[in-house]
């Protein structure tokens, strides 16, 4: 019974390792409205980002989200941080010609399924020109 659990478990955690563990949306339509109050800017879109990851105590990251390469996932690399997560978010503000972010937010959360735990990070912000 104990090898099966073990094999289930390992079967898991390869499959879980071929997952996307961040992402990156645009929503660039905004119907002919504005991010902000300010009238010498121009609006580009709205971003919202996710970087997750399962790890093992709480202190091993086992598999974790490719902030560099959005939609795709690391192994034993500790990338969910909110550093990494406003780099993401602004690289994508620049490429798409916009000079500044607003209203950048961030939350953080952890959730235990013991020996194992998930953190997540989301972050949105709008971007402007």
């Amino acid at each position: 019974m104990f090898k099966k659990t073990i094999m289930v478990l390992a079967a898991a955690a390869v499959l879980a390792g071929f997952t996307a563990c961040s992402s990156l949306e645009t929503a660039p339509q905004l119907n002919n409205l504005k991010l902000t109050t300010n009238p010498n800017v121009t609006s580009v879109a709205h971003l919202n980002g996710q970087v997750w990851g399962v790890y093992f105590l709480n202190l091993l990251p086992l598999f974790t989200g490719n902030t560099a390469k959005v939609g795709q996932s690391v192994v034993f690399k500790d990338t969910v941080k909110v550093e990494n997560a406003v780099r993401m978010i602004t690289k994508k503000a620049s490429s798409l010609d916009a000079t500044t972010v607003t209203d950048l937010q961030s939350t953080r959360s952890d959730f235990w399924i013991f020996p194992f735990t998930i953190k997540t990070i989301d972050i949105s912000g709008n971007a402007v020109k």
